[in-house]
């Protein structure tokens, strides 16, 4: 087979295309150097406590002592017949859920119906994500207010308004105090997502709402073809976000019920920290968070590949 004239430049001319000049070699050494500080705090605060606590999993330690005892497996064979923790990984699921999809479903809406308005989206923007700023103990000592049994705010309303039958000890009753704090969390958590999909909603280009309002397309057929395509990688940070944010959730638990009504609101996060600084059981509140920890990233790497297969 003969080679013309043209495809032997082609050849020549394209490994000299691949040598990357010196101004982009120094461009790239540049870019690890900025990203040498963040790569630094990530291993000292991350990375090297991460491994510290794989360490005293298999130790036995008070806080307090200054040596340790290698124990083995014992923690881990401690924490697997743990009823108290394995209900609580059943109780955060609540929370995953809830922070998946009714809090991405919130989120998208109320950004959807803010980006249509023309008036005041200012005002919408900063009371929507208001309840994020506060504190956490703030947010706990008003809701535990609000939902007093006798003096609560919500079941003096429910009397005023004649529906006394419906009032209730809601943080205290085991049937209710789970979904109760949930409710709080995303109350206080769901303004993050919201004002992320709105920036990805203003990110849609204007063309093609105008291309399928030509073609007579619904408000329902544009959210489905046209929003909702574009918002995708949205999306996908929200959700991871929002799940890890409902997975490792402990202030609100906390503050609100302590884990009680008799561990009905108990969280993997709360175990773990009783365990570690009201036990002095140091160890087994590490193979603990070894096994929590493991789980949280098991679970965003599946999130991930499923979004990436997804696009």
């Amino acid at each position: 087979m003969t080679v013309r004239p043209l495809e032997r430049v082609a050849l020549r001319v394209q490994p000299a295309s691949r040598r990357r000049s010196p101004l982009a070699r120094r461009r790239e050494l540049m870019a690890y150097v900025f990203l040498l500080p963040a790569a630094v705090l990530l291993a000292v605060f991350t990375l090297v406590p991460f491994v510290q606590a794989v360490v005293l999993s298999f130790q036995e330690w008070d806080g307090v002592s200054a040596v340790t005892s290698f124990v083995g497996l014992s923690n881990y064979r401690f924490v697997m017949h743990d009823s108290v923790f394995w209900s609580s990984m059943r109780n955060v699921l609540v929370f995953g859920v809830a922070g998946f999809v009714l809090g991405n479903a919130l989120s998208l809406g109320m950004a959807v119906a803010v980006n249509r308005v023309r008036r005041g989206k200012a005002f919408f923007r900063t009371a929507f994500y208001l309840p994020g700023v506060f504190s956490v103990v703030v947010i706990g000592m008003m809701f535990s207010w609000l939902l007093a049994p006798n003096a609560g705010i919500l079941n003096r309303l429910l009397g005023g308004v004649g529906l006394s039958g419906l009032q209730h000890n809601w943080l205290e009753d085991p049937g209710t105090a789970l979904p109760a704090v949930a409710a709080v969390f995303l109350w206080y958590h769901w303004g993050f997502g919201f004002i992320l999909y709105l920036a990805g909603l203003q990110d849609v280009p204007v063309e093609l709402y105008e291309a399928a309002d030509l073609d007579g397309a619904s408000g329902w057929a544009k959210f489905r073809y046209v929003t909702w395509p574009d918002l995708l990688p949205v999306t996908a940070i929200v959700s991871l976000l929002t799940l890890l944010g409902a997975l490792q959730v402990f202030g609100t638990v906390q503050v609100l019920t302590n884990g009680g009504p008799g561990d009905h609101t108990m969280v993997p996060t709360l175990r773990i920290y009783q365990e570690a600084f009201t036990n002095q059981r140091f160890g087994s509140a590490a193979a603990m968070s070894v096994i929590f920890g493991g789980a949280l990233v098991l679970l965003a790497m599946l999130h991930l590949w499923l979004s990436r297969r997804r696009r």
